[in-house]
């Protein structure tokens, strides 16, 4: 079992390295200066220094930032609805139960903020998620059917595909960086293999070119330095790469009828 597990680590590390590449690298940088450019982060550390220089003012006036806002305005004012219909009459009290527990979802994952941050991801990003899974700690370990947000550029999608909304990839993967007494305490049940685990790459890949002096106009999760997290008691804290993989498997259907006799 530990050798399959192995095997199993070194193809996610490969199909990551395969989505990686060097086009997912030049999409990230292009959007990462959109989403700088839209947070007012408009000049780099080489265009400031070089104003200074020439006693030339450095600040600037975004003018992206209200059209943003009145893009997100826009798509987020009104609450999405969740309505099911029934495929005849008989079947509305169930459609009915099914329309209840959507809108319990949406509200119980404050579904309104992370749809206006998928929006806001969309439109200084390229691209937002919404990530439906299950929370097995939700509801005193009874579970949750839960919505996630995660951030676009921790995902990476099958190169292949070709749909819009990537129905017909074979793999998605969300990449993050946790420290591993993080990860411990997410699965106590592993903590062995995450104590014995190591990483081939621990870094984050920011491609911000935005100026990292007191002009800075807002802090992201990658300004962080992940190699410098340390625990209460002072100690310094490995982190490691830690993969979501998403992967189609292929389930046979089965038909079902019932004959009243």
């Amino acid at each position: 079992m530990a050798k399959r597990t192995d095997k199993n680590a070194l193809r996610i590390k490969d199909i990551f390295e395969i989505a990686n590449g060097e086009y997912r690298a030049q999409w990230e940088y292009v959007n990462q200066k959109g989403v700088d450019f839209a947070n007012d982060n408009q000049l780099t550390d080489e265009e400031r220094v070089a104003l200074e220089e020439q006693g030339m003012p450095t600040f600037t006036i975004n003018r992206i930032m209200p059209v943003v806002e009145m893009l997100n305005f826009y798509a987020t004012a009104n609450k999405p609805r969740w309505q099911a219909i029934g495929a005849e009459g008989s079947d509305i009290d169930v459609a009915a139960v099914f329309s209840d527990m959507a809108d319990y979802i949406w509200d119980n994952s404050d579904g309104s903020s992370l749809y206006a941050n998928a929006v806001n991801d969309a439109v200084t990003k390229g691209v937002g998620y919404l990530h439906i899974t299950v929370d097995t700690d939700s509801d005193n370990g009874m579970g949750d059917v839960v919505i996630k947000n995660p951030e676009p550029f921790d995902v990476f999608v099958d190169p292949k595909s070709r749909d819009l909304l990537f129905r017909d990839a074979s793999f998605i993967l969300i990449r993050k960086i946790l420290p591993k007494d993080h990860l411990i305490s997410i699965y106590p049940d592993y903590k062995n293999k995450i104590k014995k685990a190591g990483s081939l790459n621990d870094n984050e890949y920011d491609y911000s070119e935005k100026s990292r002096s007191t002009t800075m106009k807002d802090f992201g999760y990658k300004d962080i330095d992940s190699s410098d997290t340390s625990t209460l008691e002072g100690d310094r804290e490995e982190a490691i790469e830690y993969f979501e993989m998403y992967e189609k498997i292929k389930i046979k259907y089965v038909n079902v009828f019932i004959k009243n006799h």
